[in-house]
């Protein structure tokens, strides 16, 4: 296991090495993470500090890094299928961990592969570990009442009664706040989030869309506000700071509030990161980092939707097109033909992230809008590399 952390970490550090400068862009980068209080919160539980991470050492030594002009070696050719899909359909990175080894890794149609690119609605996968990390804290329980901490809806029919999960599972009754919130782009993302309508009943269907990450984003602020934390300083304090995970920037609206559901930017290597610690339930280089427990709560079906865990996609069962309103999802989660084990995050123009545990594997893939390109097919052709002799 500590190998395979080693290989990962030494060409990410020789990746960063030659990283472009402004390849960051516009977004804002996370704040630097601030020590919490001992004294807990209004209105929350009485939270464990949540610790600092330590510097990470500079490697004793730094690998050649493979220069953008150079074509990166296929350490195995069986993926070489894999990666002319990606690219024929408007692929630009593609990282493959299997087991204690990196795979593959490239650019691909004129995107250098580390070079930061916007995870789009993928980012949303990040909040159901940070979540379910911030409830061992003792920050939430995922079971409470949203209105317990956001008190301007504790007298609001339906939404004083929503529950944290809820949030989690898009299953909270909120409009989806595409329109309000990608669209219009409010100066205060939470504050229109919070306004939003409930179109069903907490707990009643399933609703795709940024509201409910939002008003999460709200509850964090308000729960962590006596540490000095948002829901980006907790996040990178206690998950992406102890993995060596780097993020190019974090998009903010015009008051600072991170913007759960879209914002993230980074490489295709730090992106896989997030991967193998979801492969290996919470597990780093043999240091315990989320409860392994914990992790698996992230990727139970949902009962309205059994694709989908805590922010994290899944394979499984077909949903109850009774409940769900959008009965579509990424594909990958609503075929028969991806593994049983699948989780997945996905965003706008095909940004993928696969992690399918039976087979020690983790895929990190970065593209623009192309409409023949279809999950399964990409799926099928990397699973079958996986499973190829080496």
């Amino acid at each position: 296991m500590g190998q395979r952390r080693k290989i990962l970490g030494s060409l990410v550090a020789a990746a960063l090495a030659f990283a472009a400068p402004g390849c960051n862009g516009a977004s804002h980068s996370a704040p630097a993470p601030v020590a919490p209080s001992t004294e807990p919160p209004a209105g929350s539980l009485d939270p464990v500090p949540v610790p600092i991470a330590p510097a990470r050492p500079a490697p004793a030594s730094t690998p050649r890094p493979v220069g953008r002009s150079e074509a990166p070696a296929i350490e195995n050719a069986a993926y070489a299928e894999a990666a002319a899909y990606s690219a024929r359909h408007g692929g630009l990175a593609l990282v493959v961990i299997e087991g204690d080894r990196v795979a593959l890794a490239l650019g691909q149609n004129g995107h250098p592969v580390d070079e930061a690119h916007p995870l789009h609605g993928a980012s949303e996968s990040f909040w159901g570990p940070a979540a379910v990390a911030a409830e061992r804290d003792g920050w939430l329980d995922l079971d409470e009442r949203v209105a317990d901490t956001i008190g301007e809806w504790a007298g609001l029919r339906g939404k004083r009664d929503v529950r944290v999960r809820q949030l989690l599972e898009y299953t909270s009754g909120l409009e989806s706040g595409v329109w309000p919130l990608l669209r219009e782009r409010p100066t205060n993302h939470y504050a229109r989030a919070l306004a939003l309508e409930m179109i069903a009943a907490p707990g009643e269907r399933f609703q795709v869309g940024p509201s409910h990450l939002a008003v999460f984003g709200e509850l964090l602020r308000r729960k962590l506000a006596a540490a000095g934390l948002d829901a980006l300083g907790y996040l990178d304090q206690r998950i992406l700071r102890p993995i060596g995970l780097e993020i190019a920037g974090w998009q903010r609206d015009a008051t600072g509030n991170p913007e759960l559901a879209n914002g993230a930017r980074m490489t295709a290597r730090e992106w896989a990161k997030f991967g193998v610690l979801i492969r290996d339930r919470g597990d780093w280089d043999g240091q315990r980092v989320i409860d392994a427990e914990a992790i698996e709560a992230c990727l139970s079906p949902g009962e309205i939707e059994p694709r989908f865990g805590l922010t994290i996609w899944l394979g499984g069962r077909e949903p109850d097109p009774t409940r769900a309103s959008d009965a579509s999802g990424p594909e990958a989660a609503a075929r028969g033909r991806a593994p049983a084990d699948l989780a997945m995050a996905a965003g706008a123009g095909n940004q993928r992230l696969y992690v399918i545990p039976s087979l020690e594997l983790v895929v990190a893939r970065f593209g623009r809008d192309d409409r023949e390109w279809r999950d399964p097919d990409f799926i099928a052709l990397i699973t079958a590399a996986a499973a190829s002799p080496n």
